[in-house]
C-alpha cells in the first residue's frame, strides 16, 4: 500500500498534467496535519512574459477565502463583549438602510449570506459606496430564510469591524488572525507596494465569452483593495499555518485565536445553499460538508486572474490550500488531493489521477444524441469515445464540456455562446445558444408563452463596462424572454418588474436587478446591475 511519500509523487505529476489541461501558468499548493506542514510545492510561471517562476515566496490574491478572516476579527469581538452578532447591522453603522418590510438585517444575516441582498457589483474601490447603494433596493427575502452569495455584505461587516475598534479593517485582520499565526507573508490589503511581489494573474484574451480549457489568456487588470470580503494576499506555507490553526479548532501556536464556543459559530450549519455543489451548508465564511464520513470544511475563492481553494478534513487532521494565477478553479484538484492523502494515510490503494478531456464529462453522453433543429439549421449530435460530436454542414466539431447541460460549440455560428441542454424532468429536449433555441427530434417547438413588449428589443445587446469585475454581459430575446448571459456562460431569465426594472433570476427572492436607460433611437444604451454601470458596446 502507498505511504505519503508515493502519495506526494503522484500528486507532483497530477499538479503538472493537470495544470497543462486547464491552462494553469502557475500554482502554489501546501498540505499540512495539525502539527506541521506536510508538503509545499511551487510549480509553474509567475508570469508568462518572462518565464519567472513562482516561488514559495510568490504572493496569490486568496480571494473570498479571506471572508473566514473576517468572521474570526468579529467573533473575537463578541468574546471581547464589544459585539452582538444578532444585533442589526445599524447599531453599529447609523447610515445603514434598505427598504424592507422584514426584520431588520443583523451581523449573523451578513456572515451567512441571508440578509436578502445583492452580491455587488465591485464597481468601486470604496466599500461603503456598494453598502451605500443597498438603500436604493429592497430586501428579496425574510433575513435568514434565504442563502445568497454577498460580498457586499462582507464589505458591510468590515466597515462594522472598523466602527467597533477606530481602525482599518485591514489592520485589525492582521493584528488579530495574521500576526498571532506567524504569517509573515500575508497582506491584508492589495495595494500597489505588493505588485512586484505578486504573480501576474490572467485572464482569458476573449473576455466576453465562455472560455475552453486551451483558449488564449491574458495579464488581468491589477487592482487595489482593501475590503473585507476578499483583501488577503499569501503564499501556501503562510496559509498552512492558517490551516493547522482550523484543525486545531482555534488554537494557535501562542494560545487560542478564538474560543471553542466561538469556533462553532464559525463553522456552524446555518443555511444549505440553494447552489450547494457538494451538499454543504454555510457558516460563517466557510462551508461545511459531510464527505464519505467525514467533515469536510472549506471554502474557494476568486479575484481578477487568482482562483483559490482551501479544503479540511478535520477527521483526517489534514487540510490544504492551492492558490493560482488563472481562472481555473483548483477546486478539483484539491480534492484529488485530499482523496490521495486520505488513502495514503489509511493504508490503502492510490486514487486514480485521471486528466478529463474537458473540465466537465457527462456521466451518460448517449442523452445528448441526436437531430436538433434550429430556425436556420441542424445539427446532429452523436458520441464518439465517450465525447459528444455535433456535425454542421458536414463538418465535425468536439463539443467541450463546461458544467453540467452546458458546453461549448467551436464553430462561428455558435459564438459568442454556450451551448446549453434543456430538459424536461430528466429528458434532453433540445438546447439554447444566445437567441436561437434548438428543439431534439421528435420534440415539436413550442410558441412563445406570451409576445415580448415592443420595447424589450431596444434592450437586447452587448453592455461593456471598465469594471474588472463585471466586465461585460448579453442581453438577449430568446422566445418571448429576455435572458442575461455572463461571459462565462451562465445565464438567467429576466423577470419585468413594476417599476421597469428586471428581477434576475428564476426565484423572486433573488435580489439582482438590472435597469436599462439612456434610450436613444429606441436602443438602451446604459444598463445598471445591481448598482454597476455598463454600456452597449460596438461589438455585438
Amino acid at each position: 500500500m502507498a505511504d505519503l511519500k508515493q502519495a506526494f509523487e503522484s500528486l507532483d505529476d497530477y499538479y503538472t498534467r493537470r495544470m497543462a489541461a486547464d491552462n494553469i501558468p502557475g500554482m502554489g499548493v501546501a498540505v499540512t496535519d495539525r502539527d506541521r506542514t506536510l508538503r509545499s510545492s511551487a510549480m509553474g510561471v509567475a508570469d508568462v512574459s518572462t518565464g519567472a517562476k513562482v516561488t514559495p515566496d510568490t504572493l496569490f490574491q486568496i480571494g473570498s477565502i479571506g471572508k473566514s478572516f473576517t468572521s474570526i476579527a468579529l467573533l473575537q469581538l463578541k468574546e471581547q463583549g464589544k459585539l452582538d452578532l444578532h444585533a442589526p447591522v445599524k447599531e453599529f453603522l447609523p447610515w445603514f438602510e434598505i427598504r424592507s418590510k422584514y426584520a431588520p438585517i443583523t451581523l449573523h444575516h451578513l456572515l451567512t449570506h441571508t440578509a436578502g441582498i445583492p452580491i455587488g457589483s465591485e464597481s468601486t474601490l470604496a466599500p461603503e459606496s456598494e453598502v451605500w447603494y443597498l438603500r436604493e433596493i429592497e430586501a428579496s427575502a425574510p433575513p435568514g430564510d434565504f442563502f445568497h452569495y454577498s460580498n457586499t455584505g462582507y464589505k458591510a461587516l468590515g466597515l462594522v469591524l472598523e466602527a467597533v475598534t477606530g481602525s482599518p479593517c485591514a489592520e485589525e485582520v492582521t493584528k488579530r488572525v495574521v500576526e498571532p499565526l506567524g504569517m509573515t507573508q500575508t497582506f491584508a490589503a492589495i495595494t500597489n507596494d505588493l505588485r512586484p511581489s505578486t504573480a501576474i494573474g490572467y485572464g482569458w484574451l476573449h473576455d466576453d465569452r465562455p472560455a475552453g480549457r486551451k483558449s488564449a489568456l491574458a495579464p488581468a487588470v491589477w487592482s487595489e483593495s482593501t475590503s473585507a470580503d476578499g483583501s488577503i494576499s499569501s503564499v501556501p506555507e503562510d496559509m498552512a499555518a492558517y490551516i493547522r490553526m482550523l484543525l486545531r479548532r482555534g488554537q494557535g501556536p501562542e494560545g487560542r485565536l478564538i474560543s471553542e464556543d466561538s469556533f462553532e459559530l464559525l463553522t456552524g450549519r446555518y443555511i444549505v445553499p440553494h447552489d450547494s455543489y457538494h451538499g454543504e451548508s454555510y457558516g460563517y465564511g466557510l462551508n461545511i460538508e459531510d464527505n464519505s464520513g467525514h467533515l469536510y470544511i472549506w471554502h474557494t475563492g476568486g479575484m481578477v486572474g487568482f482562483t483559490s481553494s482551501l479544503l479540511l478534513d478535520m477527521d483526517l487532521g489534514v487540510g490544504m490550500i492551492a492558490l493560482t494565477n488563472s481562472l481555473a478553479g483548483p477546486d478539483e484538484i484539491v480534492r484529488h488531493a485530499m482523496q490521495t492523502v486520505r488513502a495514503a494515510i489509511e493504508g490503502k490503494e492510490l486514487p486514480e489521477a485521471g486528466i478529463p478531456p474537458h473540465a466537465y464529462v457527462p456521466i451518460s453522453p448517449g442523452q445528448f444524441a441526436g437531430t436538433y433543429k434550429g430556425s436556420s439549421r441542424t445539427v446532429d449530435i452523436s458520441v464518439d469515445g465517450g465525447l459528444l460530436i455535433a456535425e454542421i454542414e458536414g463538418e465535425r466539431y468536439v463539443l467541450e464540456g463546461v458544467k453540467e447541460d452546458y458546453f461549448l460549440l467551436d464553430h462561428l455560428s455558435f459564438l459568442p455562446y454556450a451551448i446549453k441542454f434543456t430538459r424536461e424532468g430528466d429528458r434532453v429536449t433540445g438546447f439554447a445558444c444566445g437567441p436561437e433555441v434548438y428543439t431534439l427530434e421528435p420534440f415539436e417547438r413550442r410558441p412563445p408563452r406570451t409576445q415580448a413588449p415592443e420595447e424589450w428589443s431596444g434592450f437586447v445587446g452587448h453592455y461593456r463596462s471598465h469594471n474588472p469585475w463585471q466586465p461585460n454581459i448579453r442581453i438577449v430575446l430568446r422566445e418571448g424572454q429576455l435572458v442575461l448571459i455572463d461571459p462565462m456562460g451562465g445565464e438567467e431569465a429576466m423577470h419585468p418588474q413594476p417599476d421597469g426594472s428586471f428581477r434576475i433570476g428564476a426565484t423572486p427572492r433573488s435580489p439582482e436587478l438590472i435597469l436599462f436607460d439612456m434610450v436613444i433611437g429606441g436602443k438602451a444604451f446604459r444598463a445598471c446591475l445591481s448598482g454597476g454601470f455598463l454600456y452597449r458596446s460596438f461589438v455585438p
